[in-house]
Parts: C-alpha cells; sequence; structure tokens
C-alpha cells in the first residue's frame, strides 16, 4: 500500500499526468448496516473533467446549483427540481470552482483567468488574469474575490471589478503533488494552507502575514519523502482551523493567534468536515477516521473503504458521505463509522466532494453526470 501511494503521489507531481480520470477502482465488498434510504431526485449530463487534479466541483446558492466541465460549459441549475436555467460556454479550460456567492460566480481556468458571472442570468461580469492555473475554487466575500494559483500565490481580487488589490506570493517546494487548496474567508482575512506544509492567515486588507502555522515538516532524504502539501481545504469553525496535511499531520490550530492547539500523525489530501464535535477526515489509504475536534484524539476509524481514493466528506442530514474512486456514495453513522448507506453515482469516477445544501446532496461525477439525492423519510 506504500509503494501503491508514492507511485500515485508522483503520478500527480507538477508537471506530470495522472491517473486516468474516468475509470473506476474496483468497488469493495462493504456490508451496509441500517435502515437509510438515500433516494436519487433527479441526474443532468454537464460535461467531462480533464484530469483528476481538476477541482470541478457544484456550488449553491440561493435555490441554484452550479455547475461546470473543462471544455467551457458552465450551468445554472433549479437545485430542487434540476431544471436548466442557463448555460453558458466559456473560453478556456476550465479547472477550479465554480464558486457561488453574493449573486456572482466565479470560476478558474487552466490559462491563468478568473472569471466572474452573474449567478441569475450567467451574464460575464469580469475577466482577471492571475499568474498561474486555477485548480481550487475561490472564496467570495466581503467585497473581494480571493483565488489560490498553482505557483503557491495568493490575490485579492475587487468583487465587483476584478480588479487585483493585492497578491501573496510563497515558494513552491521543488517536488509537489499537482493541485492546491482553496483559500477560506474568515472575518478580515483569508486562510490559506500552502505546499511546504504551513497554514497562514492573511490579512483581507493588504496580503500581510497575519500568522502562520506549521502543519507539517518535510522529512526524509528524498523530495518524494518532503512532500507534505495541504491540498485539502481548511476548515474554520468556532474560532478554530483545522488542516491535514499528505505524508504529514492532522491539527487543530486556535483561528485568532495561530497556535497548534493539537496534532497527530496523519496523512490526508481529500478534505475534512466536523459533525458535532467529531472532525471527519479520510486519509490517504482510504480510511475514514473521526477525531476528537478538541484534542484530536481518535473516536473511530472506518476500514471498509481501504485502498480507494476518497472523496472531502460532506454531512446530509447529519451524517458524513464520502465519495470515492469506485463511482459510490456512502453515507456513514456519526457515532461509529459503520456504512448505513451506500450507492452507485456514475460509471466514472467521483473526484469532487459531495455538496450538502437544503437537505439534498448533490454529487458530481468526473464523467459529469450530476446527481442530487435526498433521504426518505424513515
Amino acid at each position: 500500500m506504500r509503494w501503491f501511494w508514492a507511485v500515485l503521489a508522483a503520478a500527480l507531481m507538477v508537471g506530470c499526468a495522472g491517473p486516468d480520470a474516468f475509470e473506476r477502482s474496483e468497488a469493495p465488498a462493504v456490508e451496509v448496516v441500517g435502515d437509510l434510504a438515500p433516494q436519487r431526485v433527479w441526474e443532468r449530463s454537464v460535461g467531462a473533467a480533464a484530469g483528476l487534479q481538476d477541482r470541478l466541483t457544484p456550488a449553491y446558492d440561493e435555490g441554484r446549483v452550479f455547475a461546470a466541465s473543462a471544455d467551457g460549459r458552465l450551468v445554472a441549475l433549479d437545485a430542487q427540481s434540476g431544471e436548466t436555467l442557463w448555460q453558458r460556454e466559456l473560453e478556456g479550460r476550465l479547472s477550479g470552482g465554480p464558486a457561488a456567492a453574493d449573486g456572482l460566480i466565479v470560476i478558474g481556468t487552466r490559462e491563468g483567468e478568473v472569471i466572474a458571472l452573474s449567478a441569475q442570468t450567467g451574464e460575464t461580469r469580469w475577466i482577471s488574469g492571475v499568474t498561474s492555473e486555477v485548480l481550487a475554487p475561490a472564496a467570495i466575500g466581503q467585497g473581494v474575490v480571493a483565488v489560490r494559483t498553482n505557483d503557491g500565490r495568493v490575490f485579492a481580487l475587487q468583487r465587483d471589478s476584478g480588479e487585483r488589490l493585492w497578491l501573496y506570493d510563497r515558494n513552491v517546494p521543488t517536488l509537489s503533488v499537482r493541485g492546491h487548496s482553496a483559500p477560506v474567508l474568515v472575518d478580515g482575512g483569508v486562510v490559506v494552507g500552502f505546499d511546504n506544509g504551513r497554514l497562514a492567515a492573511l490579512s483581507l486588507g493588504d496580503g500581510s502575514p497575519i500568522w502562520e502555522a506549521s502543519v507539517a515538516v518535510p522529512r526524509g532524504q528524498t523530495d518524494l519523502d518532503r512532500m507534505v502539501d495541504i491540498d485539502a481545504d481548511p476548515l474554520v469553525r468556532s474560532g478554530a482551523v483545522f488542516a491535514v496535511a499528505y505524508q504529514g499531520r492532522v491539527a487543530g490550530v486556535s483561528l485568532g493567534e495561530g497556535r497548534v492547539a493539537w496534532a497527530r500523525e496523519l496523512s490526508g489530501y481529500a478534505g475534512l468536515t466536523l459533525v458535532g464535535r467529531r472532525l471527519v477526515v479520510p486519509d490517504a489509504d482510504g480510511h475514514v477516521w473521526a477525531l476528537d475536534a478538541s484534542n484530536g484524539a481518535s473516536v473511530w476509524r472506518q476500514d471498509v473503504l481501504e485502498g480507494l481514493v476518497l472523496t472531502a466528506p460532506a454531512v446530509h442530514d447529519g451524517y458524513p458521505v464520502v465519495a470515492g474512486s469506485d463511482g459510490f456514495l456512502n453515507w456513514l453513522a456519526a457515532d461509529d463509522g459503520r456504512v448505513l448507506a451506500r450507492r452507485q453515482v456514475a460509471g466514472t469516477r467521483i473526484a469532487s466532494a459531495p455538496l450538502a445544501a437544503n437537505g439534498m446532496l448533490y454529487v458530481l461525477s468526473t464523467g459529469g453526470e450530476l446527481q442530487a439525492w435526498r433521504l426518505a423519510d424513515r
């Protein structure tokens, strides 16, 4: 298993091709214990991704779901019925987003452009150039659009015009996993994870660092051994920031001062979420962990999905849900990690995290199948 993930990491390095974006992994035999009954509400084809490093993930805002394909298609759908509200064909290869908030849709391209559109009509509001490809969704709020690029930079763009307000530059290590985390807006600032294993809070006013914290420290003799990318989006809740690094640690950090409250060894790159006081995080081997958010202590570990490449989890009506490279969604019990329901979504991989919003769960496969699910009354 260690050899497998070393090969996968090498395949995902900057400048190298990744594994096939569409071919599913073999589905493991999973015992389902429980009476959850997820039902598919609707399905639409929105167009395929180009590679696993792209973060083309659904976004929700004010009763609409937005989704994109690598070849430039951006669609807005009614969140309840799946009816197409508008569709645009954009220039460039879409790769990061869309993000949706405050009546604005923002998406990034492989060519280093950030495109903002009206959420109501799909009309282009502005296009702003950045210095590298955008492989994760932007963050929208407080009058700015914050964007992370694959060359280690963070841009703050003026929300209404796309004008650059500031730029923060962080060197990228010689070798890193291809891809990057998304920035997360907080009051007066933005929290960003970097490829050197460090987490930073930047001032939203001028981009100056407020604090930096080390989630993981590079170790080993080779560049491959020393990769500690924070490719999972940081999670901010109740005055704390949670982050996980590849070949590194998962940590809880105080939002106000950047002090590492706790940390434990765990390698991950997908993402993490909170269910109550339990931090749910998939690791790089396909195990799903629940940790006590106050101190990082293990609550449970689910191993039945071992060997799959898992997405970041979503929380659907109180249940953590992870999708995987086998094309299945998995609803887990928050108290002990039992698999309560499992449904095949697509004939291709699922690489982007499911999205839970307004009682529904939305999931987009790499082949472009967008589905909406809800839990039946029990």
